[in-house]
Formats: structure tokens, sequence, C-alpha cells
């Protein structure tokens, strides 16, 4: 009997149980808050990455390949128009302007980055006004320009041995050798000194006529200035005959050059000394009887003696040796030639008037000017989507006109940083253009000057 009464009270902890487990509790779990995206404000961007920033993803799309003031213009308009279809499905309601400028901007802003390095990159190069040697003068020290320049010789030797009269390329080898010679002394710098010998012209390759021959050494034009009337008919005065007095024709050419001078000598033969001379020694002697002296020889279509031969005469005369097989390797030994004599004979060179660089520099200016105003088309026809979208949001009431007036702010805050940059580089151009034009008439009116004492 005493223990009866636990029996209700276990019933009641069970029944008690059982309804707590069934009835819910009534309190409800909070959701996690959605994740805001983080966007960089347009106003904290510097401005090296606004320039480094490429088309907006909406106006990339739209960007014609017609290179027109129309076409860019539909595009931009175009892209303006799908800005707001494509802004209209997203939440904006919480949207400050700062998200506001970034979403326009990230999908219809203009890539600077192209247009900003062809500003940088710009070569402010004055090409026109070139020294004898190919050299700019630009790139020429004024202390270069104003040195004591030596008199220029050139004594162009010519092979007139029988060998000469076989053909390369259709052409006797004789006719081709004129022919480059007659190129090479047409294109000497102006105030150079030109001599034309000739050896072994006479007689033929019989050992009846070697003494003759050999003896066949003669300037055909004398050491002065290149008249080319007079040089034509001096190549016109000789042909392919005889033995090859090699050494005497390098020891005329010697006796012609006053030895305080720039001297060179220049041979085309397509053989070796045939006349017992050694042109070795006769190379050495230049070489020791003048302070400054180049022999320098071509062997024509040679063979293996010859080359060895030749070789050994232009080192031993300060010189280059080289072989040719054809017509157009003979035509482009020429320009080293040409070279080797420019190297120090750009003094001859005569400034004349100063135009070249006057519309160099104007040139310069007007690329320039056009490389800025293709900016500033640009950047209107941004400004112009921009304004546009803005004012489409506005009439769609998805921001009021306060709103309106921040992003603009913000937008304008941006593009003048972008202005600044561009109109910076422009100025660095035209100011460099400025001190090259000018450095370059300081030295011409420095060698007029020389010419003139």
């Amino acid at each position: 009997m005493k223990k009866r009464w636990l029996f209700p009270l276990i019933l009641v902890f069970i029944l008690s149980g059982c309804q707590s487990e069934k009835q819910p509790t009534g309190k409800k779990e909070k959701a996690a808050p959605p994740q805001e995206t983080k966007v960089e404000k347009v106003s904290s961007q510097t401005t090296e990455e606004l320039i480094d920033q490429t088309n907006g993803e909406i106006y990339e799309k739209h960007i014609s390949p017609d290179d027109n003031q129309n076409a860019a213009r539909s595009a931009s308009e175009d892209a303006a128009d799908e800005y707001l279809e494509h802004i209209k499905k997203e939440d904006t309601e919480d949207w400050d302007a700062e998200r506001w400028a970034a979403s326009i901007t990230e999908n219809l802003r203009t890539g600077y980055k192209e247009k900003a390095g062809e500003l940088e990159n710009y070569d402010v190069v004055f090409d026109e006004i070139k020294l004898p040697d190919g050299r700019l003068l630009q790139d020429v020290e004024l202390e270069e320009l104003t040195e004591e320049q030596k008199e220029i010789n050139i004594a162009l030797l010519i092979d007139s041995s029988g060998s000469m009269k076989a053909e390369v390329d259709g052409e006797s080898k004789m006719e081709l050798a004129k022919e480059s010679l007659e190129n090479f002394a047409g294109e000497l710098p102006e105030g150079a000194n030109v001599s034309l010998i000739a050896f072994g012209h006479k007689g033929t390759g019989s050992d009846s006529d070697k003494e003759m021959s050999c003896k066949a050494v003669e300037s055909f034009y004398p050491m002065e200035e290149y008249d080319k009337g007079k040089f034509a008919s001096a190549l016109d005065g000789f042909d392919p005959k005889g033995w090859t007095p090699l050494a005497s024709s390098i020891l005329l050419a010697n006796d012609q050059f006053p030895k305080d001078a720039q001297n060179f000598i220049y041979v085309v033969s397509d053989g070796i000394e045939t006349c017992d001379g050694d042109p070795v020694e006769a190379a050495k002697k230049v070489k020791e009887d003048n302070t400054d002296v180049q022999v320098n020889i071509i062997g024509f279509d040679v063979d293996s003696k010859a080359d060895d031969q030749l070789k050994n005469v232009a080192r031993a005369g300060g010189g280059e040796y080289t072989s040719v097989k054809t017509k157009q390797e003979l035509k482009d030994i020429e320009t080293s030639w040409k070279d080797s004599i420019s190297e120090g004979t750009w003094i001859w060179w005569k400034s004349g008037n100063f135009s070249d660089n006057i519309w160099t520099s104007v040139d310069h200016y007007n690329n320039l000017r056009e490389l800025y105003s293709s900016y500033l088309t640009m950047r209107s026809l941004e400004n112009d989507r921009f304004l546009d979208a803005v004012n489409a949001l506005v009439n769609d009431e998805l921001i009021d006109l306060d709103k309106k007036q921040e992003i603009l702010a913000i937008l304008d805050e941006r593009n003048q940083k972008i202005k600044d940059y561009m109109s910076g580089l422009e100025s660095e151009k035209k100011d460099e253009i400025k001190e090259t034009s000018d450095d370059m008439k300081k030295k011409v009116d420095e060698i007029e000057k020389k010419f003139r004492d």
C-alpha cells in the first residue's frame, strides 16, 4: 500500500517527457547574414592602377573594328543601353555612390594602357639629319663634331690582268669591277680625294710580254676630288690584258698619299701577284709610312692560293679582306667600304640650312598632337557613356539626383587622374623634342662655324 503513490508520480514524469519531445520550442535559428561583395573604391585607386585597367566588360563586347567616329559613338551608346538592362537585374537598393561608380567603370570604362604606352614610348628621332657615315647627328657628341679632321685620300686599284676577262653572272669580271668602283667613288664624302690605278693593262699573258705587262702600273685618275665625267672616262682607258703587278700598284698608291692624312687603299683583284713582287711587304711599307691608313682588298672569284695571299696583304696593311663570288656580293661589299671611309670623314658633311631640323620638329609635334588627340577622343566617348548610364539610372528611378551627383563626382575625379597622367606624358615628349632640336641646332652652328673659320 505504501508504494501505490509512486505509480501516478512516475506516470506524470513520462507524459511530461513525451510532450516536451513533441512540442516545438517556438524559437527560430538566426540565418547567417549574406556575404557582402568587397568592391574597391574607385576614388581609392591610384593613377597607375587606373592606367593599367582594361576596357569595361560590357563596353568590350561592343567595340567596333571600324576605326571611325560614328562606329565608336554607336558602340558607346549600345554599351550604355546594355548596362542599364544588366543592372536592373541586380539588387542595388543599398548601393552607395562608390558601389555605383565601381559598377559603371567595371562595365563601361575605356582601357588607356595601350594609348599611354604609345605616348610614353614615342621615339624622338631626327632621322633626316645624318652624318655621312649614317650616324644620326643627335647621337654624336658636340666635342666630336668640333675635333680637327684629317684630309681624306682614297686610292682605288683595279686588277687589269687577262684573267679579269672571265665572266661572272653573265658579265666580265672587269665590267663588274669597274661598275663597283664607279658606284663607290660616286658616293664618297664631299671633300674626299680619290685616285684610280690600273695594273697589268698592257701586253698579254704570254712570257714574252711579261716585262712590259709588269711595268704597266698607271694612275688613270689623279688624287683629287671626284668628278663624275672625268672618272667615267678614266675607267674607259684600260681593259684586261696581261700579268698582275699587285705589289707595284700598292707602292704607287703609297706615293700619292700625304703621310699625315687619313688614307685608304681599295683593291679589286682576281689573283695573286705574278710579277715577282711582294705585295705583303708593299702593304707593310704603306702601313709604316702613313700615320692613318688601311689597305682593303676584295678577292673576286679567286682560288684558295690567291685567297690566302690577298688576305695576308690586307692584314699587313691594317685593312680587311673580303672574298666575293657573285655580282650581288660585289655590290654588297660597296656598303662596307663606304662605312669604313665614313667613320672618320663626317666632317665633310656640309650642314647647309637647318630646314630639316625645323621640319622634323614640326612632324614630331604633329605626331604627338595626333596621339594625344586620339586619347581625348577616347576620353570624351567614355565621359558620354558614363553620363548616359547615370542619366538612365535616374530615369528608371534606380538612383536619385543627389546620388547622381555623388557618382559623377567620383567618376570626374577618376578621369582627372588619367588626364593628368596622359597630359604629363605629352608634355615630357614635347620637352624632349625641343631639347633634341635645340641641341642639334647648336651642333650644326658649330659645324658651320668650323667651315667658316
